[in-house]
């Protein structure tokens, strides 16, 4: 079966972003988030026919135990606008509405929830990952007899255009493979996230580092055949390097809750009213085996 899972927290903000903030319902709420994701959710279905379809939610967009590791982590991050999480709330209420799969771990990141459901899959699974996250590229692997297949489809602008990474293409375009792309990572930073990475290393240092010594800790420990100034920036930023990783690593083994509720079509229906998306809400009832409730 192919299994596609939705990070949706990331392909709402990254709607919101992307769509004109005109579109807003009869009340003026915007609407542009939910808007995007119901219409990438139906051409998805179209592009790659999936058997299965599971939105991912954040349960803590900043969970506790990765800000212990390292407090910077998302700490430059505003809070989220009433607007979008408002637009959290009602795509919660249509998904419902039309009977699709939802899920989040609680107290994790959608990442962590994907990873346990990715990880979670049968052999002779395909599962399709759709994320504008790089982190996930982690989970990127090629099946055999005893793992799935999972591939990553990466949002590079706004919520149309997007990527496939299998792991080939993982490897040729950051030098590592997918199981060392947490030790890439770490080593690179990411001041979006707030992780400072490794001082005096970039992307294209670090793809090198882990190519010669495979992983973080191994580096650590050849921190003696280093040139002097990283040496010294290894010596005096170990611990804060297997930090970061711990940080960036997804959590595979958290338990996730997953909801598939029967569709109520006149609940749906009423919200598509009240919300002017009876255009999005009809295209994805169609192209999910419903029949439309806005006709």
């Amino acid at each position: 079966m192919r299994r596609m899972l939705l990070d949706t927290a990331s392909l709402t903000y990254r709607a919101f972003h992307a769509l004109p903030e005109s579109l807003t319902d009869a009340q003026g709420q915007p609407i542009g988030g939910v808007r995007g994701v119901l219409d990438m959710h139906a051409r998805l279905i179209g592009d790659h026919a999936p058997g299965e379809v599971v939105h991912v939610f954040d349960a803590d967009w900043r969970p506790q135990p990765r800000v212990a590791l390292c407090p910077s982590y998302k700490a430059n991050r505003p809070l989220e606008p009433e607007a979008i999480t408002a637009q959290f709330t009602l795509l919660r209420q249509v998904l419902d509405g039309l009977g699709l799969a939802r899920a989040e771990a609680p107290g994790w990141e959608a990442d962590d929830a994907i990873a346990a459901l990715a990880l979670g899959a049968e052999a002779g699974e395909e599962v399709l990952i759709v994320s504008g996250d790089r982190d996930l590229l982690q989970l990127v692997r090629d099946g055999d007899a005893a793992t799935a297949t999972v591939q990553l489809l990466y949002t590079q602008r706004g919520v149309t255009d997007l990527a496939a990474f299998d792991a080939a293409a993982v490897r040729a375009a950051y030098g590592v493979a997918p199981e060392r792309y947490a030790d890439y990572a770490a080593l690179r930073g990411d001041p979006s996230d707030g992780l400072p990475g490794l001082a005096g290393a970039g992307a294209k240092t670090a793809r090198g580092l882990v190519e010669r010594y495979g992983d973080v800790d191994t580096l650590i420990a050849h921190a003696h055949e280093q040139t002097p100034a990283l040496a010294r920036n290894l010596d005096a930023g170990a611990e804060a390097l297997r930090a970061t990783k711990r940080v960036v690593a997804l959590r595979g083994e958290v338990e996730v809750d997953v909801v598939r509720p029967e569709p109520h079509m006149d609940r749906v229906a009423a919200l598509a009213r009240a919300h002017s998306l009876e255009g999005p809400v009809g295209r994805l009832a169609r192209a999910s085996g419903l029949s439309s409730p806005t006709s």
